[in-house]
């Protein structure tokens, strides 16, 4: 059965993704991909995990019941907000540990996901809580609320965010921050997995 279900997908590879809890805002996001006509199939890991060592372990069990090979084309994602709460710093340790064992892509955005979407119109380097990420989003999108698609809104504006990211991470590194940990705020690790899939 697993292999045939291989052999069947074996020109497309997947690109396996789990969000922590409900979130529909990533949801929404990543579905305008999976309408393109791509050389990847993007699937979905259920679930409502809101820790990132349960993310990776869901993640995991995914992978194993599609069969993936993360060694070579398939890939797999956990993509998760650092907040700005210090005891999840170990939770991260821990989880990227997990996730590296296991070939998985941990992708953080501190404090959320939302400066991903800021990144697109702007660069910046200020300390930002998830309200403050919101409200200079409203700025250059003032509709934008939790869970809405944005998509439309930031597409043509995709190469600007990802060297806002780039940069951004260059800035956190080059003042001794860990990217991921929740004092490298602001930094996002979004360009990885959207480079993935506009290459």
């Amino acid at each position: 059965m697993r292999r045939r279900n291989i052999n069947s997908r074996k020109s497309k590879k997947v690109i396996l993704v789990a969000f922590e809890g409900k979130n529909k805002t990533e949801n929404n996001y990543f579905s305008n991909y999976r309408l393109r006509d791509k050389d990847y199939i993007i699937k979905l890991v259920p679930g409502n995990e809101t820790d990132p060592i349960n993310l990776v372990n869901k993640t995991i069990i995914k992978v194993k019941e599609l069969g993936l090979n993360l060694e070579e084309n398939d890939r797999a994602y956990c993509i998760f907000d650092t907040d700005l709460d210090e005891r999840k710093n170990m939770q991260i340790i821990k989880a990227r540990k997990l996730a590296k064992k296991y070939h998985i892509i941990m992708i953080t955005s501190n404090p959320c996901i939302e400066l991903w979407f800021l990144l697109h119109f702007e660069y910046t380097t200020a300390w930002l809580s998830n309200n403050d990420v919101i409200n200079k989003l409203k700025k250059y999108y003032p509709k934008y609320e939790k869970n809405i698609n944005i998509f439309p809104e930031i597409k043509d504006k995709v190469f600007e965010a990802i060297k806002n990211a780039k940069k951004l991470e260059s800035f956190q590194l080059d003042n001794n921050k860990i990217i991921g940990m929740v004092d490298a705020n602001p930094s996002t690790e979004m360009y990885k997995i959207v480079e993935e899939l506009i290459k």
